[in-house]
């Protein structure tokens, strides 16, 4: 079977939102706060190579057209990674630490409407995309500086900057602790999963870790789970909603080179709470069930069924670490019930692919190396179930979303 890099590294989610998601946004969906109106509207940005580096672009729509032409739409800029919520998109640029929204007309002309700046609050780590709690209530979370920056989406305004517990290890060079996506769940929880980057492959952390902000009291907690060693910064969402803290690729090759024995699993599946807690109940050894390697990624879970991408027990760890990432890989659905495996081909024509949004529960991808070389816009129908319904021209999708 011809194998594909899925979600290599989640690059792409570091650029815009796994899903900015992404998945998805920051928070459940990109989908509106409130309802229709009468004058539907969809968003769509691409990104395009030039000699001078990566431009971004934006266009909005009554619903998807066949094709989707950068030419024909808004440019924003070199430097942008791109969401939305309620009836705005937000780009937010990392190197000016300014977060600007824009306004989407009924005739779909894109016009930027104010912006907020972080550059004053003192932050200076890594951080991912504001969680949206409401229309006027959203947060940027800074956790490796102990710093939650609380403002409003409406004014566009700080309006809190408020002191938390710092990340466990966020600054140990070689364990390297990181947040990325929020999630912001019905339990009136934002919950952020925790990964970890080690450089000292003996460091790897042996449990999986959630950061649980609490609205109400404004404080962070950090929550473990021996069960499994630490995974992903970005959940694996269900179909029906539901959130996965996943296996990932850099406590994997952690432990190839390690010198570890008798940790926890790196290649398990566990299901979060929206309280903020682990699902006692719910713990699913992915690499068992694949006799494989290791599972160094978990794309989604549809259904009662999860996409796996693993390297299969016959892989040898290569001398050089930087080549582990180039082995072959192999994807396989497994029901999470019964623990049946079925092989998995879907993308085979589409080369790379990952996910660009969710709208109204709907997955939606994008892709890259493709055979063909085109780039297209896919709708997840099923586990295995995918519609090509728009083309990109000229260059690669990296977020859609709705925003009435």
């Amino acid at each position: 079977m011809k194998t594909n890099r899925f979600f290599k590294k989640y690059a792409v989610l570091a650029i815009m939102c796994s899903v900015f998601a992404l998945t998805s946004c920051s928070s459940d969906d990109s989908k509106t706060d409130g309802g229709q109106g009468d004058n539907p509207a969809v968003i769509a940005s691409v990104r395009v190579n030039t000699p001078a580096g990566r431009v971004f672009y934006l266009g909005a729509y009554a619903k998807f057209p066949s094709t989707l032409d950068y030419k024909t739409m808004t440019e924003i800029g070199p430097n942008a990674t791109i969401y939305s919520y309620g009836e705005h998109p937000y780009v937010w640029n990392g190197t000016a630490s300014t977060l600007t929204k824009y306004n989407v007309s009924n005739d779909m002309k894109i016009s930027s409407a104010d912006a907020v700046s972080l550059a004053g609050t003192g932050v200076s780590g890594t951080f991912g995309p504001p969680a949206f709690v409401s229309e006027t209530e959203a947060y940027f979370f800074a956790l490796n500086d102990g710093k939650i920056i609380k403002f409003n989406p409406t004014t566009m305004t700080i309006t809190e900057t408020i002191a938390v517990t710092p990340l466990p290890f966020s600054n140990d060079a070689g364990i390297k602790t990181a947040t990325y996506m929020s999630y912001v769940t019905s339990a009136k929880k934002i919950i952020l999963p925790v990964a970890n980057t080690p450089t000292d492959y003996n460091k790897f952390l042996q449990y999986g870790q959630i950061a649980v902000f609490d609205i109400a009291s404004k404080a962070v907690t950090y929550v473990n789970d021996s069960r499994v060693s630490m995974g992903y910064h970005t959940f694996a969402k269900g179909s029906d909603g539901s959130l996965y803290y996943r296996p990932s690729r850099e406590t994997n090759i952690a432990l190839d080179y390690s010198t570890v024995t008798g940790n926890p699993s790196a290649s398990a599946l566990l299901k979060v709470n929206p309280n903020g807690t682990f699902d006692a109940n719910f713990f699913v050894d992915l690499k068992k069930a694949l006799n494989a390697h290791s599972v160094n990624v978990v794309a989604y879970v549809n259904g009662d069924k999860a996409l796996a991408q693993y390297l299969d027990n016959t892989f040898t760890p290569p001398a050089k670490p930087a080549d582990w990432y180039n082995a072959p890989t192999k994807f396989a659905l497994v029901d999470l019930k019964t623990l049946k495996v079925e092989p998995f081909t879907s993308f085979e024509k589409y080369g790379t692919v990952y996910t660009v949004g969710t709208i109204d529960g709907i997955e939606y991808y994008g892709n890259i190396t493709a055979p063909d070389g085109k780039f297209s816009l896919l709708k997840q129908n099923g586990a295995a179930d995918f519609e090509a319904i728009s083309e990109a021209l000229g260059g690669s999708l990296i977020f859609v979303g709705k925003l009435r």
